[in-house]
């Protein structure tokens, strides 16, 4: 049943951090599962330990983390070069926030088998630019 219009609200979550893995309990691909299950837009902000001008081995790995949650849950991926710039990057997180639109649509696939399902979104007008989430999950039967 599609909710009432009303009760229609994108969930978003801001996370800050150097993107380094010391205490997982979950692999990667179990936490983006996780991610894209929440429908929960996922902004990251990377804080980047620079190391004699080049971004650690490390960083580059979280960078590719970080990127993966921003894209795969339709947010968005930043990474300042100083501190001094995150009041510029919560600027922009809260006016993308505060200025996007909800688009739906029905499937023709009527299998309820709870499968991973891309969905791509393109628009006419050259100017514009989407950025969704990469798919969604299918209902299950049960």
């Amino acid at each position: 049943m599609a909710p009432n219009p009303d009760e229609i609200r994108r969930h978003a979550i801001v996370v800050l951090s150097d993107g380094e893995d010391t205490s997982s309990l979950l692999p990667f691909e179990e936490v983006l599962d996780l991610a894209k299950r929440s429908d929960t837009a996922i902004y990251s902000i990377g804080l980047r330990e620079e190391d004699g001008g080049n971004a650690s081995k490390g960083f580059k790995e979280a960078e590719f983390v970080l990127r993966q949650f921003s894209q795969e849950t339709g947010g968005r991926a930043f990474f300042p070069a100083q501190l001094a710039d995150l009041a510029g990057v919560y600027g922009q997180i809260a006016d993308e926030l505060s200025s996007q639109y909800i688009v739906g649509y029905t499937s023709k696939n009527a299998k309820r088998d709870g499968t991973w399902r891309r969905i791509v979104v393109r628009v006419a007008r050259p100017s514009l630019s989407t950025r969704t989430k990469q798919g969604y999950f299918a209902p299950s039967a049960h």
